[in-house]
Protein backbone atom coordinates (compact mmCIF):
# COMPACT_ATOMS: atom_id res chain seq x y z
CA UNK A 1 0.00 0.00 0.00
CA UNK A 2 1.63 3.28 -0.89
CA UNK A 3 2.44 5.56 1.58
CA UNK A 4 -0.54 7.90 2.48
CA UNK A 5 -3.07 5.70 0.84
CA UNK A 6 -6.24 5.46 2.87
CA UNK A 7 -6.56 1.17 3.67
CA UNK A 8 -8.60 -1.04 1.39
CA UNK A 9 -12.16 -1.34 1.64
CA UNK A 10 -12.40 -4.85 0.13
CA UNK A 11 -11.92 -7.04 3.60
CA UNK A 12 -14.82 -4.66 4.66
CA UNK A 13 -17.45 -5.67 2.06
CA UNK A 14 -16.03 -9.68 2.66
CA UNK A 15 -16.97 -9.54 6.17
CA UNK A 16 -20.08 -8.01 5.47
CA UNK A 17 -20.95 -10.41 2.95
CA UNK A 18 -20.19 -13.20 5.29
CA UNK A 19 -22.08 -11.57 8.21
CA UNK A 20 -25.43 -11.66 5.34
CA UNK A 21 -24.59 -15.62 4.83
CA UNK A 22 -24.45 -15.71 8.49
CA UNK A 23 -27.97 -14.13 9.18
CA UNK A 24 -29.30 -16.20 6.57
CA UNK A 25 -28.37 -19.42 8.19
CA UNK A 26 -29.87 -18.30 11.29
CA UNK A 27 -32.97 -17.43 9.62
CA UNK A 28 -33.27 -20.94 8.47
CA UNK A 29 -32.28 -22.13 12.40
CA UNK A 30 -34.56 -20.05 13.49
CA UNK A 31 -37.11 -21.79 11.08
CA UNK A 32 -36.35 -25.15 12.21
CA UNK A 33 -36.43 -24.21 15.74
CA UNK A 34 -39.95 -22.76 15.49
CA UNK A 35 -41.33 -25.82 12.99
CA UNK A 36 -39.85 -28.16 15.50
CA UNK A 37 -41.37 -26.70 18.88
CA UNK A 38 -38.00 -26.51 20.00
CA UNK A 39 -37.94 -22.68 20.79
CA UNK A 40 -39.11 -23.20 24.60
CA UNK A 41 -36.58 -26.15 25.58
CA UNK A 42 -34.04 -23.86 27.20
CA UNK A 43 -36.09 -21.47 29.52
CA UNK A 44 -32.93 -19.56 31.10
CA UNK A 45 -30.91 -16.54 29.08
CA UNK A 46 -27.42 -17.09 30.16
CA UNK A 47 -25.09 -15.00 27.81
CA UNK A 48 -21.51 -17.02 29.02
CA UNK A 49 -22.36 -19.84 30.66
CA UNK A 50 -25.55 -20.83 28.32
CA UNK A 51 -22.90 -21.15 25.72
CA UNK A 52 -22.16 -25.11 27.43
CA UNK A 53 -24.62 -27.62 27.03
CA UNK A 54 -25.38 -30.32 30.01
CA UNK A 55 -22.43 -32.33 29.62
CA UNK A 56 -23.85 -35.62 32.26
CA UNK A 57 -27.38 -37.43 33.20
CA UNK A 58 -27.57 -34.94 35.86
CA UNK A 59 -27.20 -31.70 33.80
CA UNK A 60 -29.71 -33.27 31.53
CA UNK A 61 -32.22 -34.04 34.25
CA UNK A 62 -32.12 -30.85 36.02
CA UNK A 63 -32.38 -29.17 32.29
CA UNK A 64 -35.16 -31.55 31.80
CA UNK A 65 -37.13 -30.87 34.66
CA UNK A 66 -36.74 -26.93 34.17
CA UNK A 67 -38.63 -27.70 30.69
CA UNK A 68 -41.08 -29.93 32.45
CA UNK A 69 -42.24 -26.95 34.59
CA UNK A 70 -43.46 -24.60 31.67
CA UNK A 71 -47.27 -24.61 30.11
CA UNK A 72 -45.47 -26.05 27.15
CA UNK A 73 -44.55 -29.60 28.72
CA UNK A 74 -47.72 -29.57 30.80
CA UNK A 75 -50.27 -29.10 28.26
CA UNK A 76 -48.67 -30.24 24.75
CA UNK A 77 -45.71 -32.27 25.38
CA UNK A 78 -46.37 -34.32 28.75
CA UNK A 79 -45.69 -37.42 26.82
CA UNK A 80 -42.07 -36.33 25.91
CA UNK A 81 -38.75 -38.32 27.95
CA UNK A 82 -35.70 -37.08 27.96
CA UNK A 83 -34.63 -38.30 24.53
CA UNK A 84 -37.09 -36.19 23.05
CA UNK A 85 -35.96 -33.32 24.94
CA UNK A 86 -32.75 -33.23 23.67
CA UNK A 87 -33.73 -33.24 19.85
CA UNK A 88 -36.17 -29.54 20.59
CA UNK A 89 -32.73 -28.78 23.22
CA UNK A 90 -30.50 -29.49 19.82
CA UNK A 91 -32.34 -26.81 17.71
CA UNK A 92 -32.69 -23.75 20.25
CA UNK A 93 -29.15 -24.70 21.29
CA UNK A 94 -27.63 -24.35 18.20
CA UNK A 95 -29.93 -21.26 17.36
CA UNK A 96 -28.80 -19.50 20.54
CA UNK A 97 -24.42 -20.17 19.74
CA UNK A 98 -25.25 -19.63 16.64
CA UNK A 99 -26.12 -16.05 17.65
CA UNK A 100 -23.11 -16.16 19.55
CA UNK A 101 -20.93 -16.62 16.69
CA UNK A 102 -22.24 -14.23 14.73
CA UNK A 103 -21.40 -11.73 17.67
CA UNK A 104 -18.42 -12.80 17.85
CA UNK A 105 -18.03 -12.39 13.81
CA UNK A 106 -19.49 -9.06 13.54
CA UNK A 107 -17.67 -7.28 16.50
CA UNK A 108 -13.76 -8.93 16.31
CA UNK A 109 -13.15 -8.07 12.60
CA UNK A 110 -15.11 -4.82 13.39
CA UNK A 111 -12.29 -3.83 16.14
CA UNK A 112 -9.28 -5.12 14.18
CA UNK A 113 -10.66 -3.00 10.96
CA UNK A 114 -11.39 0.02 13.27
CA UNK A 115 -7.80 -0.15 14.16
CA UNK A 116 -6.41 -0.47 10.90
CA UNK A 117 -8.72 2.97 9.98
CA UNK A 118 -10.57 0.89 7.43
CA UNK A 119 -13.54 1.92 8.51
CA UNK A 120 -14.07 5.92 10.04
CA UNK A 121 -16.30 8.57 9.75
CA UNK A 122 -19.55 7.10 7.98
CA UNK A 123 -18.47 3.38 7.68
CA UNK A 124 -17.12 2.99 11.50
CA UNK A 125 -20.67 4.51 12.72
CA UNK A 126 -22.82 2.41 10.60
CA UNK A 127 -20.51 -0.34 11.71
CA UNK A 128 -21.78 0.45 15.58
CA UNK A 129 -25.43 0.60 14.10
CA UNK A 130 -24.90 -2.96 13.19
CA UNK A 131 -23.43 -3.95 16.31
CA UNK A 132 -26.28 -2.55 18.60
CA UNK A 133 -29.01 -3.77 16.64
CA UNK A 134 -27.19 -7.24 16.32
CA UNK A 135 -27.41 -7.18 20.47
CA UNK A 136 -31.11 -5.81 20.04
CA UNK A 137 -32.27 -8.95 17.59
CA UNK A 138 -30.70 -11.52 20.53
CA UNK A 139 -32.54 -9.38 23.27
CA UNK A 140 -35.51 -9.36 21.15
CA UNK A 141 -35.56 -13.53 20.86
CA UNK A 142 -35.55 -13.52 24.76
CA UNK A 143 -38.17 -11.41 25.01
CA UNK A 144 -39.92 -13.39 22.48
CA UNK A 145 -39.44 -16.58 24.45
CA UNK A 146 -40.20 -15.47 27.52
CA UNK A 147 -43.61 -14.59 26.40
CA UNK A 148 -44.43 -18.86 26.58
CA UNK A 149 -42.62 -19.37 29.58
CA UNK A 150 -45.47 -18.27 32.10
CA UNK A 151 -49.10 -18.52 31.18
CA UNK A 152 -49.10 -19.61 27.60
CA UNK A 153 -47.88 -22.61 26.13
CA UNK A 154 -47.11 -20.45 22.47
CA UNK A 155 -44.65 -18.02 22.02
CA UNK A 156 -47.04 -14.48 21.19
CA UNK A 157 -47.04 -14.10 16.94
CA UNK A 158 -47.05 -10.25 17.83
CA UNK A 159 -43.34 -10.47 19.11
CA UNK A 160 -42.33 -13.39 16.81
CA UNK A 161 -43.30 -10.63 14.33
CA UNK A 162 -41.12 -8.22 16.03
CA UNK A 163 -37.67 -10.19 16.20
CA UNK A 164 -38.50 -11.56 12.75
CA UNK A 165 -38.53 -8.05 11.47
CA UNK A 166 -35.55 -7.11 13.17
CA UNK A 167 -33.82 -9.83 12.18
CA UNK A 168 -34.56 -8.93 8.51
CA UNK A 169 -33.49 -5.01 9.20
CA UNK A 170 -30.22 -6.14 10.48
CA UNK A 171 -29.53 -8.05 7.45
CA UNK A 172 -31.02 -5.02 5.19
CA UNK A 173 -28.27 -2.45 7.02
CA UNK A 174 -25.36 -4.92 6.62
CA UNK A 175 -25.92 -5.55 2.91
CA UNK A 176 -26.42 -1.67 2.24
CA UNK A 177 -23.51 -1.32 4.13
CA UNK A 178 -21.77 -3.21 1.92
CA UNK A 179 -23.40 -2.23 -1.45
CA UNK A 180 -22.21 1.23 -0.10
CA UNK A 181 -18.67 0.68 0.37
CA UNK A 182 -18.69 -1.09 -3.25
CA UNK A 183 -20.65 1.24 -5.24
CA UNK A 184 -20.98 4.63 -3.20
CA UNK A 185 -23.26 5.95 -0.63
CA UNK A 186 -26.80 5.64 -1.50
CA UNK A 187 -30.01 7.34 0.37
CA UNK A 188 -33.36 4.74 0.93
CA UNK A 189 -34.87 7.99 -0.55
CA UNK A 190 -35.60 7.36 -3.76
CA UNK A 191 -33.99 9.51 -6.60
CA UNK A 192 -37.10 10.93 -8.15
CA UNK A 193 -37.29 8.35 -10.70
CA UNK A 194 -41.02 6.04 -11.34
CA UNK A 195 -38.89 3.09 -10.89
CA UNK A 196 -37.52 3.94 -7.84
CA UNK A 197 -40.84 5.06 -6.45
CA UNK A 198 -42.54 1.53 -7.55
CA UNK A 199 -39.67 0.23 -6.02
CA UNK A 200 -40.25 1.54 -2.90
CA UNK A 201 -43.40 0.69 -2.44
CA UNK A 202 -42.86 -2.82 -3.51
CA UNK A 203 -40.82 -2.89 -0.08
CA UNK A 204 -44.17 -1.56 1.84
CA UNK A 205 -45.99 -4.41 0.37
CA UNK A 206 -43.28 -6.93 1.48
CA UNK A 207 -42.70 -5.43 4.72
CA UNK A 208 -46.77 -6.07 5.47
CA UNK A 209 -46.44 -9.26 4.14
CA UNK A 210 -43.29 -10.68 6.22
CA UNK A 211 -45.42 -9.18 9.33
CA UNK A 212 -48.49 -11.39 8.79
CA UNK A 213 -45.89 -14.35 7.37
CA UNK A 214 -44.68 -14.09 11.10
CA UNK A 215 -47.95 -13.71 12.40
CA UNK A 216 -49.00 -17.21 10.46
CA UNK A 217 -46.00 -19.11 11.83
CA UNK A 218 -46.22 -17.65 15.66
CA UNK A 219 -50.18 -18.88 15.64
CA UNK A 220 -49.52 -21.98 13.63
CA UNK A 221 -51.97 -21.14 10.71
CA UNK A 222 -50.55 -22.68 7.59
CA UNK A 223 -51.79 -25.83 9.18
CA UNK A 224 -55.74 -25.26 8.58
CA UNK A 225 -57.00 -24.44 5.60
CA UNK A 226 -54.83 -26.90 3.56
CA UNK A 227 -55.95 -25.99 -0.22
CA UNK A 228 -55.72 -23.86 -2.59
CA UNK A 229 -56.78 -20.87 -4.50
CA UNK A 230 -59.66 -21.29 -2.07
CA UNK A 231 -59.91 -21.86 1.50
CA UNK A 232 -61.88 -25.50 2.23
CA UNK A 233 -63.93 -24.11 -0.78
CA UNK A 234 -64.40 -20.49 0.72
CA UNK A 235 -63.33 -17.26 -0.38
CA UNK A 236 -63.76 -16.05 2.86
CA UNK A 237 -64.86 -18.85 5.32
CA UNK A 238 -67.11 -17.91 8.12
CA UNK A 239 -64.50 -18.26 10.76
CA UNK A 240 -62.31 -15.78 9.19
CA UNK A 241 -65.10 -12.77 10.73
CA UNK A 242 -65.93 -15.00 13.86
CA UNK A 243 -65.01 -12.42 16.46
CA UNK A 244 -66.41 -8.98 14.65
CA UNK A 245 -63.24 -6.85 15.15
CA UNK A 246 -60.91 -6.43 12.50
CA UNK A 247 -57.87 -6.60 14.16
CA UNK A 248 -58.84 -9.57 16.35
CA UNK A 249 -60.04 -11.44 13.48
CA UNK A 250 -57.06 -10.17 11.10
CA UNK A 251 -53.77 -10.07 13.13
CA UNK A 252 -54.43 -12.11 16.13
CA UNK A 253 -56.53 -15.25 15.06
CA UNK A 254 -55.45 -18.41 13.01
CA UNK A 255 -58.33 -18.37 10.54
CA UNK A 256 -58.21 -14.63 9.76
CA UNK A 257 -54.17 -14.02 9.63
CA UNK A 258 -53.85 -17.05 7.03
CA UNK A 259 -56.91 -15.13 5.23
CA UNK A 260 -54.55 -11.68 5.14
CA UNK A 261 -51.38 -13.72 4.75
CA UNK A 262 -52.39 -15.75 1.53
CA UNK A 263 -54.42 -12.91 -0.52
CA UNK A 264 -51.61 -10.63 0.12
CA UNK A 265 -49.51 -13.26 -1.21
CA UNK A 266 -51.33 -12.33 -4.58
CA UNK A 267 -50.64 -8.42 -4.04
CA UNK A 268 -47.26 -9.05 -3.75
CA UNK A 269 -46.78 -11.33 -6.34
CA UNK A 270 -48.71 -9.23 -9.05
CA UNK A 271 -46.53 -5.90 -7.82
CA UNK A 272 -43.31 -7.81 -8.10
CA UNK A 273 -43.98 -8.74 -11.76
CA UNK A 274 -45.91 -5.81 -12.76
CA UNK A 275 -42.76 -3.60 -11.68
CA UNK A 276 -40.29 -6.05 -13.19
CA UNK A 277 -41.94 -6.01 -16.49
CA UNK A 278 -43.19 -2.65 -16.87
CA UNK A 279 -39.27 -1.44 -15.75
CA UNK A 280 -37.46 -4.23 -17.19
CA UNK A 281 -36.13 -1.64 -19.92
CA UNK A 282 -34.50 0.63 -16.97
CA UNK A 283 -30.82 0.78 -17.23
CA UNK A 284 -30.98 0.42 -13.28
CA UNK A 285 -32.65 -3.07 -13.50
CA UNK A 286 -30.78 -4.62 -16.21
CA UNK A 287 -29.94 -7.60 -15.32
CA UNK A 288 -31.95 -7.58 -11.75
CA UNK A 289 -35.36 -7.56 -13.03
CA UNK A 290 -35.34 -11.34 -14.21
CA UNK A 291 -34.49 -11.60 -10.44
CA UNK A 292 -37.05 -9.65 -9.06
CA UNK A 293 -39.36 -11.51 -11.16
CA UNK A 294 -38.05 -15.21 -10.67
CA UNK A 295 -37.54 -14.50 -6.93
CA UNK A 296 -40.97 -13.48 -6.39
CA UNK A 297 -42.72 -16.36 -8.16
CA UNK A 298 -40.63 -18.97 -6.35
CA UNK A 299 -41.54 -17.24 -3.33
CA UNK A 300 -45.70 -17.57 -4.52
CA UNK A 301 -44.81 -21.24 -5.38
CA UNK A 302 -43.29 -22.46 -2.31
CA UNK A 303 -46.12 -20.74 -0.24
CA UNK A 304 -48.97 -22.52 -1.97
CA UNK A 305 -46.79 -26.02 -1.52
CA UNK A 306 -46.47 -24.95 2.18
CA UNK A 307 -50.22 -24.41 2.84
CA UNK A 308 -50.93 -27.52 0.96
CA UNK A 309 -48.69 -30.01 2.68
CA UNK A 310 -49.78 -28.20 6.04
CA UNK A 311 -46.32 -26.63 6.65
CA UNK A 312 -43.88 -29.63 5.83
CA UNK A 313 -40.71 -28.59 7.72
CA UNK A 314 -38.21 -27.76 4.53
CA UNK A 315 -40.59 -26.42 2.49
CA UNK A 316 -41.58 -24.01 5.79
CA UNK A 317 -38.21 -23.18 6.27
CA UNK A 318 -37.87 -22.83 2.18
CA UNK A 319 -40.15 -20.33 2.26
CA UNK A 320 -38.97 -18.08 4.95
CA UNK A 321 -36.01 -18.05 3.53
CA UNK A 322 -37.47 -17.20 0.56
CA UNK A 323 -38.70 -13.63 1.94
CA UNK A 324 -34.98 -12.95 2.84
CA UNK A 325 -33.87 -14.02 -0.88
CA UNK A 326 -36.61 -11.78 -2.14
CA UNK A 327 -35.70 -8.91 0.48
CA UNK A 328 -32.09 -9.16 -1.15
CA UNK A 329 -32.66 -8.82 -4.45
CA UNK A 330 -34.98 -5.65 -3.43
CA UNK A 331 -32.34 -3.88 -1.95
CA UNK A 332 -30.03 -4.00 -4.75
CA UNK A 333 -32.98 -2.47 -6.94
CA UNK A 334 -33.71 0.06 -3.97
CA UNK A 335 -30.03 0.81 -3.81
CA UNK A 336 -29.28 1.64 -7.45
CA UNK A 337 -32.30 3.50 -7.18
CA UNK A 338 -31.46 5.51 -3.94
CA UNK A 339 -29.94 9.32 -3.65
CA UNK A 340 -26.33 9.59 -4.43
CA UNK A 341 -24.68 10.88 -1.16
CA UNK A 342 -21.39 12.43 -1.43
CA UNK A 343 -18.29 10.94 -0.05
Amino acid sequence: MPAGSAPSVRPVIHWLLLGCVLIAAMVVIGGITRLTGSGLSITEWDPIMGAVPPLNEAEWQEAFAKYQAIPEYRLINSHMDLAGFKRIFFWEYLHRNWGRLMGLVFFIPFVVFWRQGRLRGWSLRRGWAILVAGGLVGALGWFMVKSGLSDDPDVSHFRLAIHLCAAFTVFSLVAWTAMDLRTGRRSLRGDGTPVARWTRILLVVLFVQVVWGAFTAGLDAGRIYNTWPLMNGHFMPENVTAFGSWWKDLADHRDGVQFVHRNLAWLVAAAFVGVAVHFRREAVLKGLWQLLLGAVLLQFVLGVLTVLTQVQLVLGVLHQQGALVLLAVLLVALHRTGRAIPS
